[in-house]
């Protein structure tokens, strides 16, 4: 490759690198007509909502611990080691990794109630890399056939129309509009502008208790000039920031009186019921945002939040990735959490001793979830001998039925309901 060529593909854009390869659509689009509104267009608004720090807390608890699932192509349950697997468990695109793109995913999921994935794919129609994006206007559009379009505008002007099996989809809040979740400014922006008025409350009540706040009263007949002028100096002498002592100095001919000033702070059971309004709006809490939750709070918080996101993105993938015969052959897309990494160290111990005999733990599975180093058969699997398999059972009682005796001295009649005669000595049903 020539320098040149080298240095113009170095400066392509986000947009080209992410659409570019993609062939523009020359089909006559119109507006998708929906069912409850006259427009099938949204505008992204929720941005400004991040500015907060409460809101940013609520959703960056969700990001991170969305963001520690892993994802893996599967096929009837079994991971698949291909291409497609590297890119869902590695890099999903050239810039980001798993964390990142599961962490960017969530933060759009819950700050916009929209979130998209733009697939890109080879010219035999395999993915090649996911693309988490922000936007600034969503418009479902048709063509003449009724195949479905997404043009998407962004904060540059950019605009592009995809294919929507090309775009992966999720949403929450989805009410009146028949293909869009709601946005979070109604049911939002009243608490964030009342935390917004409380902290310039909290930096006013601190602002003025730096200031001294009185009644100067002169002694004798004063002109109003005089007044002002001596009311001035006061000001500049006692009460600047250069009066860093507190301690005021008059005449005995003036009379300072002081004004005690009580601002009235809301307290802190207020401020943490709306600190608590939102962080239940966004499914989390207190406790799982800094970490002290116990083992119950995080299952809570798993089944509520993280579950449901991870059943919606599976779904979706699955859809989006897959064809249905490919679907049909048991192909998936799996999100795959870590529950037992917050499970406490004795329910760990009580919960391999429970399972550990039936054979559905490897050694290196066991070593995973103590969090200890692997042996060196990993892939061992331990199994009590108290127990048998379902298989060997069944050939153990079908030889027997065959003697004509079963377990506990049983005799098994022929289909006619005859004793069996190919032993005599069974026949009678004793030993």
């Amino acid at each position: 490759m020539r320098g040149g060529e080298y240095l113009a593909k170095q400066k392509r854009s986000f947009f080209q690198k992410i659409f570019g390869n993609k062939p523009k659509n020359n089909q006559i689009l119109t507006t998708a007509q929906m069912l409850n509104s006259y427009s099938s267009r949204i505008y992204n608004y929720s941005g400004s909502l991040y500015d907060n720090a409460v809101v940013r807390a609520a959703i960056d608890c969700n990001a991170r611990y969305t963001a520690k699932l892993g994802m893996r192509h599967a096929l009837n349950g079994v991971t698949v080691h291909d291409n497609l697997n590297n890119l869902l468990s590695l890099r999903p695109n050239p810039y980001q990794s798993t964390y990142s793109f599961l962490y960017q995913l969530r933060t759009i999921y819950d700050l916009d109630n929209n979130a998209y994935v733009f697939i890109q794919r080879d010219d035999f129609g395999n993915p090649i890399a996911f693309w988490p994006f922000s936007y600034s206007q969503a418009e479902l559009k048709e063509d003449k056939a009724g195949n479905n379009y997404l043009e998407f505008t962004f904060r540059t002007g950019k605009k592009v129309t995809a294919p929507i099996e090309d775009v992966i989809i999720l949403r929450k809040h989805q009410y009146e509009n028949d293909f869009f979740g709601e946005s979070n400014r109604r049911p939002l922006f009243p608490l964030v502008n009342l935390l917004h008025t409380i902290s310039e409350g909290i930096i006013n009540v601190c602002k003025n208790s730096a200031f001294l706040r009185g009644i100067l009263k002169f002694t004798g007949a004063i002109q109003p000039d005089d007044v002002k002028r001596k009311r001035d100096e006061f000001n500049s002498e006692f009460l600047s920031a250069q009066n860093n002592g507190g301690v005021v100095a008059i005449g005995s001919g003036d009379d300072y009186v002081p004004i005690e000033s009580k601002p009235q702070l809301i307290d802190e059971k207020n401020t943490s019921l709306t600190n608590r309004a939102i962080y239940d709006y966004f499914g989390t809490n207190e406790n799982i945002i800094n970490g002290t939750y116990s083992e119950n709070q995080w299952l809570a918080y798993y089944e509520s939040t993280i579950e449901t996101f991870m059943i919606q993105c599976s779904e979706e993938f699955n859809a989006k990735v897959f064809n249905q015969r490919q679907i049909s052959f048991g192909n998936s897309i799996e999100f795959v959490p870590d529950k037992l990494s917050y499970m406490s160290m004795t329910s760990k111990v009580n919960m391999i001793k429970a399972v550990k005999d039936l054979g559905v733990l490897t050694k290196g599975t066991i070593a995973d979830i103590l969090n200890v180093e692997r042996p060196s058969d990993p892939d061992t699997v331990l199994q009590s001998l108290n127990y048998v398999s379902s298989e060997i059972a069944n050939e153990y009682q079908l030889a027997q039925a065959k003697k004509g005796t079963l377990k506990g001295g049983d005799t098994t009649d022929d289909a006619e309901g005859n004793p069996d005669e190919s032993d005599p000595d069974q026949s009678s049903g004793t030993d």
